[in-house]
């Protein structure tokens, strides 16, 4: 943890804090939930640049890797996760969701200068660039390229702002 590190309280959850890095002056409101799994094949990273800011309700996921740039800001309600439980495939329909293996279809990464707006959720696999806004209520399924604005579900580039 870096410099000026603040927590809201209560915190909901910190789970596999020795493969979680954050940057200085972090600021979280309540009820922050970070969780980093170790598998049998994969080894978690959640890398929070500096000066970031994360609303309300805000909750982190992650089996491989995780990396939010430096002056991001996060409104309430955020969900980000690097993996589903089980491959999706056809024969893993027949086990319960929550038997099911965690696994990841590839990192996050969340460059420099991005907001991401209140009730977002995003998904694995996944870059937003630099500067990107995120608007309210979206789903972002796939990379968003630096200096955009996206919207929806799924979020899809509704202004370039370069």
């Amino acid at each position: 943890m870096g410099l000026q590190f603040r927590l809201g309280y209560p915190v909901k959850f910190i789970y596999g804090a020795q493969y979680i890095c954050i940057g200085n002056f972090f600021t979280s409101f309540p009820q922050l939930r970070l969780e980093a799994i170790k598998t049998e094949t994969k080894t978690p990273h959640i890398i929070i640049g500096d000066n970031v800011s994360m609303g309300y309700n805000c909750q982190i996921n992650c089996i491989d890797k995780i990396v939010i740039g430096n002056n991001v800001l996060f409104g309430s309600n955020i969900f980000i996760t690097d993996h589903f439980h089980g491959a999706s495939n056809i024969d893993e329909t027949y086990i319960s969701p929550n038997k099911r293996a965690l696994y990841s279809k590839g990192p996050v990464v969340i460059d420099d200068n991005v907001w991401i707006g209140q009730n977002v959720s995003v998904m694995p696999n996944v870059v937003i660039g630099e500067g990107c806004i995120i608007e309210a209520n979206s789903v972002v399924t796939h990379d968003i390229p630096a200096f955009s604005i996206a919207a929806g579900c799924p979020a899809k580039i509704i202004k370039r702002m370069k």
